[in-house]
């Protein structure tokens, strides 16, 4: 636990502190294991009701209070739009599915971007849903195999299978490794595993029970210091923690330093609270975080440890220990299971209320928004009524309404946008940029498109249809757009940051009779290297095997025009090179095998806000949710972009100046909200941009 809160408060010299839960799995099967045993022993049967009265009376008190008051305070403090998202987290833990919901969503427990206040809970859905299939696994054991010998094999089996299948989740598809009980059930058969070997390990010589702690230490300290937030996780790193866990319990009955620390009155206390200081100690951390935007200092975050360690106490004693050793509660295991089930519903429907309370918050402000926009230099609106000029550069380049038919699994989010190494290795190409007037203060403008409701969701719909790739898979899907049997084809490539390009080509296409083939995957920057995900955390293999079979059908599509964006951030921290104009080579290496006209559209600004998130929180003046324009675009805007179009005959199509049409970058244009988090255009703003793009591509006119 006390490795837990040092990694959860950022401190220094624990980076794989998390690993704190490893270790509590391992406690918690040794622990669930043992008390089942001495049931079978005793009465001759497990009584799974009494079980889960006590698990229930144990577990769900604390956790339900913790939920409710997080959702409380969440309200008070929160931007409205926060809630909801949060508001359905807190519904999954008060039902024992947190982790199923991470998993689901593919949340990256590492994510230093707004973080859920219930993020936490994974693991006691993890810890919950086992209470569920343990005890019924060890009665088909005892009446199959009827001794420990044949028990404790069939045990270590079922741990070997699920670490086998960590293994192979971890490298697959890491979210759901990370959060899914399959993945981690060898960490609590393991614990397991000891409780049915007790008897045997008490034979263990008492001379090498000091030296098995000192191992233990070892392996733990080894793993809360090696491990750390790029480590892929729970592969065979989980190895060090979970086995010296393992060590540290058969050594528990000796005598030396080892058992002399960890039965001394401070060690034990945390131990006593601390799965009350599990529940309140990351909503007490994070709620600030969340309410600021900004990093806690080192003295708050300390601060905030202590509180959670005196709330933390209070909670055991005023809540847990009354619901663990009352009477009444002992001696009626049916009303328990009524109670606990009832109320964890309850908190249940009472967290979506307040996510429903926060959204008619939403649609208030939507209700009341009135005030003066900046002016709109951006460009027509989805109709192609006579575009402006925009900006944009371009390199010589070779001249040249339908349902969706999709074959593609499901699209998910990418990870934020985070600057590359590559930032220090070019001069800065952004040019200076006049001061953007705003109004003083200057409020949500009346009839914003999209409301702050649906801005969240204002997508492109290839998303919806299939036709966005998400980060598995690696064969491009069959989509076709615009006007199927349109004689002029156009393609478009890339991430997600072309995707969001969708509704503008979408439009363009439409207007024109144009047929429209649709590329793009998760997170695949459309470069010739390998990359490394930081949600799979590991080499982007799916979108390296991607790129090429694109190409492939590019060349038998034969598009007239291929219309090329990606995210300005490589991750590189496989082997990726970080030099920007390199970069372009590399993705000219693609474009030069793809006929027909080529443009490449720079990446669109990023923000320092969840931009619909900071709108609701600052409606009455918007202009605080406004980024820099350097930090929008960083120092080496559209180096690797026009490095390739060099190298390519391609056209650089850059409508920076549309996005952002001064310093700051605002995130209202107009009467249209820019993004839909911090860097994806809503779909509104994209399709308004339709008329200046049709106007900056290589077509002929």
């Amino acid at each position: 636990m006390l490795a837990v809160l040092w990694y959860h408060m950022g401190l220094p010299g624990l980076p794989g502190g998390f690993v704190g839960v490893d270790i509590f799995f391992v406690i918690s099967g040794f622990l669930i294991t043992g008390l089942l045993l001495r049931e079978q022993a005793t009465i001759g049967r497990i009584s799974l009701r009494n079980f889960y009265s006590r698990r229930m009376r144990r577990i769900l008190p604390a956790v339900l209070a913790t939920i409710a008051a997080t959702m409380v305070v969440g309200a008070l403090v929160l931007a409205p739009l926060q809630m909801p998202g949060i508001a359905q987290d807190g519904a999954a833990a008060a039902l024992s599915l947190g982790n199923m919901r991470f998993a689901v969503e593919s949340a990256d427990y590492f994510a230093a971007t707004d973080p859920s206040p219930f993020r936490h809970l994974w693991s006691l859905g993890v810890e919950e849903q086992f209470y569920l299939v343990w005890p019924a696994l060890l009665i088909v054991a005892f009446r199959v195999f009827r001794n420990r010998v044949a028990t404790a094999v069939a045990i270590g089996a079922l741990a070997v299978g699920s670490f086998g299948f960590a293994l192979w989740l971890t490298d697959a598809f890491a979210p759901w490794a990370f959060y899914s009980l399959p993945s981690r059930l060898w960490e609590l058969a393991l614990g397991g595993l000891l409780a049915v070997a007790a008897g045997w390990l008490a034979r263990v010589p008492g001379l090498l029970l000091v030296p098995l702690g000192w191992l233990g230490v070892g392996l733990v300290a080894a793993g809360v210091t090696l491990i750390d937030a790029t480590t892929p996780y729970p592969g065979t790193a989980a190895l060090l923690p979970t086995l010296g866990a393992a060590a540290l319990i058969v050594a528990g009955r000796g005598r030396g330093p080892v058992g002399w620390v960890l039965t001394r009155w401070p060690t034990r206390f945390i131990g006593r609270i601390s799965y009350s200081l599990y529940l309140w100690h990351w909503p007490i951390l994070v709620l600030p975080v969340l309410a600021t935007g900004e990093e806690l200092p080192l003295g708050l975050r300390l601060a905030l440890g202590a509180a959670s360690v005196v709330v933390a106490a209070a909670s055991w004693r005023l809540i847990e220990e009354p619901f663990r050793r009352g009477r009444i509660w002992a001696r009626r295991p049916r009303l328990v299971l009524a109670t606990a089930l009832s109320t964890a519903i309850a908190v249940a429907v009472f967290a979506v209320g307040v996510g429903d309370y926060s959204l008619g918050r939403v649609a208030a402000v939507d209700s009341v928004a009135g005030g003066p926009g900046v002016a709109d230099t951006s460009a027509s609106p989805p109709a192609l009524a006579g575009p402006t000029t925009p900006a944009f550069s371009a390199a010589p380049a070779a001249s040249g309404e339908g349902s969706p038919v999709a074959t593609g699994d499901p699209g998910e989010s990418e990870a934020p946008s985070t600057p590359s190494s590559a930032a220090a290795e070019e001069p800065s190409v952004e040019p200076t940029a006049e001061p953007t007037p705003v109004p003083n203060p200057w409020p949500l403008p009346a009839d914003i498109r999209p409301s702050l409701a649906d801005a969240r969701g204002d997508k492109e719909r290839i998303i919806a249809d299939g036709c966005f790739m998400s980060l598995r898979g690696s064969k491009p899907p069959d989509c076709v757009y615009g006007n199927p049997d349109g004689t002029f084809t156009v393609a478009l490539v890339g991430d997600s940051h072309a995707a969001h390009w969708f509704p503008a080509v979408e439009a363009i296409a439409n207007a024109n009779g144009w047929r429209l083939l649709i590329f793009t995957k998760a997170s695949c920057v459309f470069v010739d290297l390998p990359i490394y995900s930081p949600i799979l955390k590991r080499e982007y293999t799916e979108c390296e095997a991607w790129r090429p079979q694109v190409v492939q059908r590019l060349i038998e599509e034969q598009p007239d025009l291929t219309i090329v964006s990606s995210d300005r951030w490589l991750p590189t921290e496989i082997t990726a090179d970080t030099n920007l104009k390199r970069q372009g080579a590399a993705m000219a290496r693609l474009l030069n095998q793809i006929p027909g006209a080529i443009a490449i559209v720079g990446d669109t600004p990023a923000s320092r806000y969840d931009v619909p998130v900071c709108l609701s929180q600052h409606a009455s003046d918007i202009s605080r949710c406004a980024t820099p324009r350097v930090e929008a675009f960083g120092r080496q805007k559209l180096v690797r972009e026009r490095a390739a179009a060099e190298a390519a005959n391609a056209t650089v199509v850059d409508l920076s100046d549309a996005i952002c049409p001064g310093d700051p970058c605002q995130a209202v244009v107009g009467d249209t909200i820019v993004q839909r988090d911090d860097h994806h255009l809503t779909a509104t703003f994209a399709a308004s941009l339709a008329g200046l793009l049709e106007a900056a591509l290589p077509i002929p006119r």
